[in-house]
């Protein structure tokens, strides 16, 4: 474990005045949770001599690369692209035995001479462009993709070395994705559009046509279709339980075929398989089918923490981004443990609350609660259970415990749609309740429970889901009477601000709030505000406010720029209490009641002891 030792300047003495005067604090490099070996080789390549290597991509919260390993050693090369900014990767490998990816933000189409060792940037298509699944490539040996936030189809020739923007497909603003396209065996290239409603888009690689297929009965639904390239050259496809075949003017309702299979990846008389989690990357004979285990250096990718949110039975609990790994941090042994993918989404995990019968877990997408409980033994049809998918909802941010025993979350609606949810859970018999559009064409954020009133204070937002259009000018807070099931009071502690975030009631019962750049302080009783005040910091990091007050004072600690912050409810004053370079990449964070700070810093868990 490392640990560092920093003292603030002079500069830095603007912390608590009930503080004690030693001004000097640690943090501590607790390790790395979580780390995947396991990794899908995407293509074969010859090496510079006449040997073979394999090749991926290679994606952690600071890097971005194309990794090859020497399939006759083991060895690894890396191709670093992480100049053109963080963004996903997709890559093809080229008839002229090339590979070529398209990457960064704004997006490049690149080059990598696997003979030369040389890396040839060919341009940039479309601005904006910063985020893309899948990509298709046609009989012609065309590359494309489909770029957000324009919904551009974008491609390269690889034989050529030319890029081409072909231009928006759909004509509806609140229409920002273009995902997972496939190319028939006559070059029409289908484009599935969402996340706000479905489209999929024809469009002739030849004279740049483009024709929206769907009909108006499948059009109306959120998401996005799925199409797919079958062994006969045509594209087929489905939206929700519909099934069809893509033409250049429409679809086929009820003719499918299932995908083609995928294509072996051949290094002589050897298929390349994917490298498992002891580094080792599986080789069958072609003839014989014998399977060998190449042992490579390969030596994994570790993922960023997303959420580091409860503490129980001395273990602090947390969960990784892309993919939801939830991991767990014993605070007496040390020892940090890979839980392994707990929750049914794939993407990331939001929060976990600690409740008496277990863990619940919320993650993103869709909007989800999962339970785990972690005094029995992981088996997949029982521990974990799933509880909830919140229908037209994707990320449930905040979970809380209810006056009425009840779990509450708010969340954000789907991909470009507005109106967010409260979700109630029963965690006696895992039941549930929704209501949606609490507040008309809103997000809530943070839930934070009001006992004397027996209801719950909500924080709401006018934001919607990822790229939808907000049509309110201004957020609120509200009183949710849980009895009643209805909003009791609502109101507006800031003029002005678009997005309340998080809120914690502090032990004298009034509650705390952001608003933007600044908080407040609402007392529920008399339904008014009390003070507000600008923060100590210009921006916030995720959660923006641990969940609970802390001992002994009852401090409401925050993270924002590169500094700890802490609210006082003895005098409502907020200032900084630490500054640590680490604190301006944290993500995640959570204070324990002996004012222990846990956070997360791109793949590793720090931590910083705030009492002194």
């Amino acid at each position: 474990m490392m640990t560092k030792r920093i003292a603030l300047g002079l500069l830095w003495l603007t912390t608590l005045s009930s503080l004690a005067t030693d001004t000097s604090f640690t943090f501590e490099d607790l390790g790395e949770p979580v780390r995947l070996r396991e990794l899908q080789m995407q293509a074969v390549t010859r090496d510079s001599g006449n040997g073979y290597m394999a090749w991926s991509d290679y994606e952690t919260s600071d890097k971005r690369t194309l990794v090859g390993i020497h399939l006759d050693s083991g060895d690894v090369t890396w191709v670093d692209l992480t100049r053109f900014g963080i963004t996903h990767i997709q890559m093809i490998q080229a008839d002229d035995g090339n590979l070529y990816a398209y990457t960064g933000s704004p997006g490049h189409f690149l080059k990598y001479d696997v003979a030369k060792r040389e890396l040839t940037d060919l341009g940039v298509p479309a601005k904006p462009a910063s985020y893309w699944l899948g990509n298709a490539v046609g009989p012609d040996g065309k590359f494309y993709v489909g770029a957000y936030p324009q919904a551009r189809l974008v491609r390269c020739d690889p034989r050529t070395g030319k890029v081409e923007n072909l231009g928006r497909l759909p004509g509806d603003p609140k229409q920002c994705y273009l995902l997972h396209p496939a190319a028939s065996a006559d070059n029409i290239i289908y484009c599935p559009v969402g996340l706000h409603h479905q489209e999929l888009w024809a469009v002739d690689s030849k004279t740049g046509a483009k024709k929206q297929i769907l009909p108006e009965s499948l059009t109306k639904a959120q998401g996005c279709p799925r199409v797919w390239l079958a062994a006969d050259g045509n594209v087929y496809g489905e939206s929700g339980s519909a099934k069809f075949r893509c033409h250049p003017d429409r679809v086929e309702l009820g003719e499918t075929k299932a995908p083609a299979p995928r294509k072996p990846l051949l290094a002589g008389d050897k298929i390349v398989g994917s490298i498992n989690a002891a580094g080792k990357l599986a080789l069958t004979n072609v003839k014989t089918r014998k399977v060998t285990l190449l042992q490579t250096r390969y030596e994994g990718a570790p993922r960023s923490i997303f959420s580091v949110s409860c503490e129980r039975d001395g273990k602090i609990y947390g969960g990784t981004f892309s993919p939801a790994i939830t991991f767990c941090y014993d605070t007496r042994s040390g020892k940090l443990t890979d839980l392994g993918a707990l929750a049914v989404n794939k993407v990331q995990i939001y929060d976990t609350l600690n409740h008496p019968s277990g863990l619940f877990l919320s993650s993103y997408m869709p909007a989800t609660v999962d339970f785990f409980d972690p005094t029995k033994s992981i088996k997949r049809q029982d521990n974990p259970r799933h509880v909830v998918t919140v229908k037209s909802q994707e990320r449930p941010v905040q979970l809380t415990l209810g006056p009425d025993g009840m779990i509450y979350s708010g969340t954000f609606p789907s991909k470009g749609r507005l109106g967010g949810a409260l979700v109630r859970i029963n965690p006696a018999d895992f039941s549930h309740k929704v209501w949606v559009n609490v507040i008309p064409n809103q997000s809530i954020f943070s839930v934070a429970a009001v006992p004397e009133l027996g209801g719950l204070f909500c924080a709401s937002s006018i934001q919607g889901g990822s790229s939808a259009i907000p049509t309110e000018k201004e957020a609120f807070v509200f009183l949710w009477d849980c009895q009643r099931e209805t909003v009791a009071f609502r109101a507006q502690p800031v003029a002005g601000t678009k997005n309340y975030g998080a809120v914690v009631r502090a032990r004298n019962g009034l509650l705390y709030g952001i608003a933007g750049t600044k908080y407040y302080v609402f007392d529920p009783a008399q339904r008014k505000v009390v003070f507000t005040s600008a923060l100590p910091v210009k921006s916030l990091r995720f959660p923006e406010l641990s969940d609970e007050p802390a001992d002994p004072r009852g401090l409401i600690y925050g993270v924002g720029d590169d500094a700890v912050f802490a609210i006082d409810p003895a005098d409502h004053s907020a200032k900084i209490v630490v500054r640590d370079k680490s604190l301006s990449h944290a993500f995640g964070f959570f204070v324990t009641q002996d004012e222990t700070l846990y956070y997360g810093c791109g793949s590793r868990l720090m931590r910083c002891r705030l009492r002194r």
